[in-house]
């Protein structure tokens, strides 16, 4: 692998928005080299136009591929198309609705370089659900380099895509159509390349501007906290002895996380 970060963006319908995503990109340029590839499902509303102008007068950076939409609403094929043509060290993730902050790539690979035996490294982030002027900061406090450190006091702290991943261990780690993808390919990247670091310094990751999303009322309807149950389910199901289960309080809320004992052959 290649010195350098690349970004991965998802594209599907966001003419709306995807112009101030694609400047929070070029707003963070830095010392450190980086890509960004933009996967195009197909979009039908003036977003291919919009990322081509990207790619025509950016090229150094921009990496524009349109592909025939799957009839599928979740992003999954766009990404791992991504991840599979990424040559640089590190990746990272960004949809198409939310913005990059400003030194984000090179406080976090230039923390990965120097210190290798962490495989990911992540931030708070800044989010926007209502206001396109007030944004809420997120993150944890805590100290965080493990699995359980980071869903007991981190999980949902830090958004999957505030954070800078190696790319080979990436690529044995594509994402599927599972309940949560992003959420499931989260924990499962944590729970097989520990050591991680979180820096709790900042919230300068990304903005997450569920503003402009158009799943708003999904996610205002359905938080994270209410779902950890059934991200906990496809990890059993699909990560060979699982060693962790949860307990949910009365609210259904994450309550306590366990590791199980397994009997190995």
């Amino acid at each position: 692998m290649e010195r350098g970060f690349t970004l991965v963006i998802p594209l599907y319908n966001k003419v709306n928005c995807v112009r101030m995503t694609l400047d929070s990109v070029l707003n963070n340029h830095g010392s450190y080299p980086f890509k960004c590839i933009i996967v195009d499902d197909d979009s039908t509303d003036g977003s291919s136009e919009i990322a081509e102008e990207y790619d025509r007068n950016y090229h150094d950076i921009f990496m524009y591929i349109k592909v025939k939409h799957h009839g599928n609403k979740t992003p999954v094929h766009a990404r791992n198309l991504g991840i599979k043509l990424t040559e640089t060290k590190y990746i990272g993730f960004l949809d198409a609705d939310d913005e990059l902050c400003p030194g984000f790539i090179d406080r976090g690979c230039t923390f990965l370089d120097e210190h290798p035996e962490c495989n990911l490294y992540g931030n708070g982030y800044l989010q926007n659900n209502d206001n396109e002027n007030l944004y809420t900061c997120y993150y944890s406090s805590n100290n965080i380099t493990t699995f359980e450190d980071f869903v007991v006091n981190g999980a949902f702290f830090i958004h999957w895509c505030a954070n800078i991943y190696k790319t080979e261990l990436v690529k044995e780690n594509l994402f599927i159509d599972t309940f949560g993808e992003d959420s499931f390919f989260k924990l499962k990247y944590i729970y097989n390349n520990e050591p991680i670091y979180i820096d709790n310094s900042t919230c300068d990751s990304i903005k997450w501007n569920g503003v402009y999303s158009n799943s708003i009322e999904w996610n205002v309807n359905k938080t994270n906290k209410y779902y950890i149950n059934e991200i906990f389910d496809s990890l059993k199901q699909n990560i060979e002895n699982f060693e962790y289960d949860i307990e949910l309080n009365e609210n259904n809320e994450l309550f306590l996380i366990k590791k199980i004992k397994i009997n190995r052959a």
